[in-house]
């Protein structure tokens, strides 16, 4: 959901001049003189104002500085079109190792397929054994090559910005997403958001 333009709150930067300023891979922090509510309001007001690869956030204040505003250029529409193709192969793969690691990890619960019962410390895939950390409704899976799968264990095929990123980061063949994705999470939003 787009945010709604409403009249600029005080203390609001130029956002002509924020689009100009900002850079692919090259995040832009505005220092604001602002309470945090303030600031994100400014931050709303500022991502409907500005083309929709540019995103705006508030950052409360930090050791190194104080309050403000980071901005990130994402990719573009047709950025973002050609890297779908590579998207589309990582969302089915990722969904397919998602699926077959969390059944194995029911299958070994005790009770058998409870999936509140006691999980098992490891399981085999692939010829090789995949270390478990279940926590909460979820569950990390750790292939003996240092690949991750992040799985929702009640619904495996659901695709989680962070947790696809960092399965394709984890490993092989998917290097045109990961090289898209300069601004991480983010990047990775956007992909997601434009395939609908």
């Amino acid at each position: 959901m787009e945010p709604e333009a409403g009249p600029a709150p005080p203390g609001m930067p130029d956002p002509a001049d924020i689009a100009q300023r900002v850079a692919r891979g090259q995040k832009l922090f505005i220092p604001l003189d602002a309470d945090m509510p303030s600031a994100t309001a400014i931050a709303r007001t500022l991502r409907a104002a500005l083309p929709p690869h540019v995103t705006v956030f508030a950052v409360p204040g930090t050791s190194r500085g104080g309050r403000g505003l980071t901005v990130l250029q994402l990719l573009t529409d047709a950025e973002a079109a050609a890297v779908r193709p590579a998207l589309d192969h990582l969302v089915a793969e990722f969904r397919q190792v998602a699926g077959a690691l969390v059944a194995l990890m029911l299958a070994g619960t005790s009770p058998q397929g409870d999936p509140d019962g006691e999980y098992p410390e490891t399981v085999q895939f692939r010829g090789g054994t995949w270390d478990l950390e279940p926590h909460g409704e979820h569950c990390r899976f750790e292939g003996p090559d240092g690949e991750v799968v992040e799985a929702s264990i009640y619904s495996p095929d659901t695709i989680d910005p962070y947790f696809l990123l960092l399965y394709a980061e984890t490993t092989s063949g998917h290097r045109t997403v990961t090289d898209a994705c300069v601004e991480g999470f983010h990047d990775m939003c956007r992909l997601l958001e434009l395939a609908g």
